[in-house]
């Protein structure tokens, strides 16, 4: 995971926006990075809509977005004077367009509609999750479960590269939030073929369950490689999914590898993944294994 780049903060100017801004600018501060504000401006339709009339210097919609971006920097500068803070103008789809950027950034920081009910996030945070460059932070709030100074980060591991990997960065931004790190293994249920519910597979205290063992590695070797950084080990059997959202309510940070195993590229995030950054009520950081 690279320590270089900005932290891009992409901006859509919903209600929803300013608590992505200040959680990116927070995580900005705490990287000593620089902040880049973007906002990307579709216009394709300008030529479809009108047939082969394309409209000639259209720029309403242009200048409406550099002067969101410019009044946020200015007020960004006041509160953050030794923070180096800059913006962009994108224009085209979002996920292209941000997938591009996020080439040379150390994090991607997005937002997500809170969820009402059995409501769940759009989909544009999962396809940038998936396709960006960079690990990728996708923010929500929930009213119901505010994260408290104790609030743990999560990560789920499932043995798969990309869960190691995630670890090992839930390690590090759990020492840098000065919180204590839970690391969450999750056996499925196995269906019933007879249609009566879920069996449960062995105990969950069964200390000689292979995965498990390998669980309580993983989390052995984050507190060895990461002096002074409590870590929990959380072992369920449970639908991963459920689990890690169910853990995660209230939580500081929530993170997962970007494939699960068995994944390959054309599954984008992989399932557990995917439904996470769908259901979860709290940030969410997509880690890539490439770095």
């Amino acid at each position: 995971m690279r320590t270089d780049g900005p932290v891009v903060v992409a901006l859509d100017g919903t209600s929803n926006s300013a608590h992505t801004l200040d959680w990116g600018v927070a995580e900005a501060v705490r990287r000593q990075a620089e902040v880049l504000l973007v906002r990307t401006v579709d216009d394709a339709w300008q030529v479809t809509a009108w047939s082969w009339y394309p409209i000639v210097g259209g720029s309403d919609v242009d200048a409406e977005a550099v002067q969101y971006l410019a009044d946020l920097q200015t007020r960004l500068l006041e509160r953050h004077p030794g923070v180096i803070v800059k913006f962009r103008v994108l224009h085209g789809q979002v996920v292209p367009c941000l997938r591009e950027l996020s080439g040379d950034a150390q994090l991607l920081v997005v937002g997500a509609r809170p969820r009402t009910g059995r409501g769940r996030t759009g989909s544009t945070g999962v396809h940038v999750a998936a396709h960006a460059r960079c690990p990728v932070a996708v923010v929500r709030t929930d009213a119901t479960h505010p994260t408290t100074p104790e609030a743990p980060v999560l990560v789920g591991v499932d043995g798969s590269a990309s869960s190691l990997a995630a670890a090992h960065v839930a390690a590090h931004e759990a020492w840098m939030r000065g919180r204590p790190l839970t690391v969450v293994h999750a056996r499925p249920t196995i269906p019933d073929p007879f249609g009566r519910g879920s069996v449960p597979p062995l105990a969950t205290d069964d200390e000689d369950d292979p995965t498990h063992k390998a669980a309580r590695v993983v989390a052995e070797s984050l507190r060895a490689e990461n002096a002074g950084l409590v870590v929990d080990l959380a072992l369920v059997d449970d639908d991963p999914t459920d689990a890690l959202t169910g853990l995660g309510r209230g939580a500081a940070l929530l993170v997962v590898g970007s494939r699960g195993l068995g994944g390959f590229r054309g599954m984008l995030l992989g399932s557990v993944s995917s439904a996470v950054v769908r259901e979860a009520t709290c940030p969410v950081l997509v880690v890539h294994d490439n770095g």
